[in-house]
């Protein structure tokens, strides 16, 4: 159950921010459209495991680190010390042992048919431990609606509707997620034409309230979002979303996970996660 994995997440999370970054991972940024400047940002908020060899010198300069970057990581001024790297890895390890989790869970509800199966049993099943809240009740009281680019108050009770609900894990100085956004506006207008039983919501990687306010205002977003000022009591949440971005998981009504952007440690993107909709959509209507 998602509302179990969030537990341990948030009890792993709550003392650590986000890991510092491998030379593997900067490349990956660059490669996937992040500017310089936006990874050097990355690079002084999380800071960076092991130095800059030559290999990988020579990969993020192929996919366009200016001089500056190449600098910062040739400097050592980022790179933890020994202690940290360690600590660093073992968080690395709990996060992939957590989305290994999601993942079959993925697998084990990857049809409507099976998520059902699967609710009956959990509702069926003994009732959670006390304090632990399924994961879209706990943000039902956090969200605001969007709608052509104004944010306006809502209780959450709207979710109560709905069978599906998105978390989409993407920020402002994202450039592949404002390339994305306009892709899954036009998805969700249409799916929620054909399916009003599904709604996503907005969870902000900005590092600032007029950030998330200018993508939200700008990209005219028509979903749900955690308001930006709860997103900091809401750790488990967001690290449920993976270390990249743009994410998409999607749950259903009992906040079980059936799809998502990643198979076990790869990230495929959240084309994965509306491809398995897509496939829930379709057996869900018979076709």
């Amino acid at each position: 159950m998602l509302s179990l994995l969030l537990a341990v997440a948030l009890a792993v999370t709550s003392a650590a921010g986000s890991l510092p970054l491998t030379n593997k991972e900067i490349t990956l940024m660059l490669r996937s459209g992040y500017s310089s400047d936006s990874v050097l940002a990355e690079v002084q908020s999380r800071r960076v495991l092991g130095t800059l060899d030559p290999a990988a010198k020579k990969s993020i300069v192929e996919f366009g680190a200016n001089a500056q970057l190449v600098a910062a990581l040739e400097s050592g001024a980022y790179t933890v010390s020994g202690s940290e790297a360690d600590q660093a890895r073992a968080r690395a390890a709990e996060v992939a042992a957590r989305r290994h989790a999601q993942i079959e869970q993925d697998q084990k509800f990857s049809t409507l048919y099976q998520a059902q199966q699967a609710a009956t049993l959990a509702k069926a099943a003994s009732a959670p431990p006390p304090g632990e809240t399924p994961i879209l009740d706990s943000l039902k009281p956090k969200l605001v609606r969007c709608h052509d680019g104004t944010i306006s108050r809502v209780d959450g009770s709207e979710l109560e509707k709905k069978k599906f609900v998105a978390l989409y894990y993407s920020a402002h100085w994202c450039v592949p997620c404002r390339k994305f956004t306009p892709r899954l506006i036009d998805y969700y207008n249409r799916t929620v034409a054909a399916h009003p039983e599904f709604e996503i919501i907005f969870v902000s990687s900005d590092r600032s309230r007029f950030g998330w306010e200018t993508y939200i205002g700008e990209a005219k977003m028509p979903w749900l979002a955690v308001d930006y000022d709860q997103l900091a009591d809401l750790v488990g949440v967001r690290q449920l979303g993976g270390n990249s971005i743009p994410s998409l998981l999607v749950l259903d009504s009992a906040s079980h996970l059936i799809a998502s952007s990643y198979d076990g440690d790869t990230y495929l993107g959240p084309q994965n996660a509306l491809a398995a909709l897509d496939k829930i959509f379709v057996s869900a209507s018979g076709k």
